[in-house]
């Protein structure tokens, strides 16, 4: 019999081989694109100036490329949204994989399944409709536009990510531990602390980054509640202008090969690496600590 399914699956593997080294292969284009177009910023105001800077103005004379409001815009943005929908999302898929009645987790999976393919837009729409007058009238703003806004609609976009891919981690822990924690007269809801969640702790770590990747790589949502100030953020209730809003404003104005375009291009290049960066971190941290664990 493994004689027989040998041909089967060594063509099976060169495919999957050959998908994976061409995901790999262009992202590493886009990444070697990026740095590309916009060598000519880093190598004319180096690094730290750029990184650091707060002043954003490439068509004065001379150019001054600052993305540190625009850097802390996003992380005020993706942080805030991922506190508040972390703990709501890995509640929600515990309560779906364990607890749920079976009537009531069917309806509820393709609800979530539905809000993930809602278009991003809609969420913006919403938000500016709802969000952004509610804040004027309660609190008597001139503007209800703030990163706090942004943050909320982004909790409600990728909430859905999380509860899905948590719900997915936890059902695929086999059978035998929940039947040999409860044999052991421990109860559910330990069982489920104790045991499930360590061992579906890589896949709960997925959901986590993919709802980190999903917050802050997020555009039109951001641009329509973020309030597009080019100023340094002083706390989750300002206003400001994440890179993926800065790029999605600027870019068509922006003529090609202009100093402009360029510091869009690293604008752009320094938002891919800090995805790729926190993920990485993630990912190789989550393996370490689950090595330590086995070998304890």
């Amino acid at each position: 019999m493994i004689r027989k399914n040998r041909p089967l699956r060594e063509p099976f593997g060169v495919f999957c081989l050959v998908i994976a080294v061409g995901a790999t292969l262009t992202l590493l284009a886009v990444v070697l694109f990026m740095l590309r177009e916009s060598l000519p910023v880093w190598q004319a105001y180096g690094l730290s100036a750029i990184i650091a800077g707060t002043d954003w103005s490439p068509l004065t004379d001379p150019p001054r490329i600052g993305l540190a409001p625009m850097i802390c815009s996003t992380l005020w943005v993706a942080l805030g949204a991922l506190v508040l929908s972390v703990p709501l999302g890995f509640c929600g898929a515990i309560f779906l994989a364990e607890f749920a009645p079976a009537g009531l987790a069917a309806i509820l999976r393709p609800v979530l399944h539905i809000l993930t393919g809602i278009p991003s837009v809609v969420y913006g729409f919403l938000g500016a409709a709802v969000l952004v007058k509610f804040f004027e009238v309660t609190f008597d703003l001139a503007s209800g536009e703030s990163l706090f806004c942004a943050s909320l609609v982004l909790t409600v976009m990728v909430l859905p990510y999380i509860v899905v891919t948590g719900e997915a981690a936890l059902r695929a822990v086999p059978p035998e531990y929940r039947q040999a924690a409860l044999a052991l007269g421990v109860s559910k809801q330990y069982m489920t602390i104790k045991v499930l969640l360590p061992l579906a702790k890589k896949g709960l770590l997925g959901a986590f980054i993919l709802a980190f990747g999903r917050a802050t790589g997020e555009t039109m949502a951001v641009l329509m509640l973020a309030g597009n100030t080019l100023i340094l953020p002083s706390s989750w209730f300002s206003r400001g202008e994440p890179l993926s809003a800065l790029i999605a404003l600027e870019l068509g104005t922006a003529s090609a090969g202009s100093t402009h375009y360029q510091a869009l291009f690293a604008a752009g290049l320094v938002l891919l690496v800090f995805v790729l960066s926190i993920n990485l971190l993630l990912h190789f941290s989550g393996n370490h600590t689950g090595v330590r664990r086995r070998e304890g």
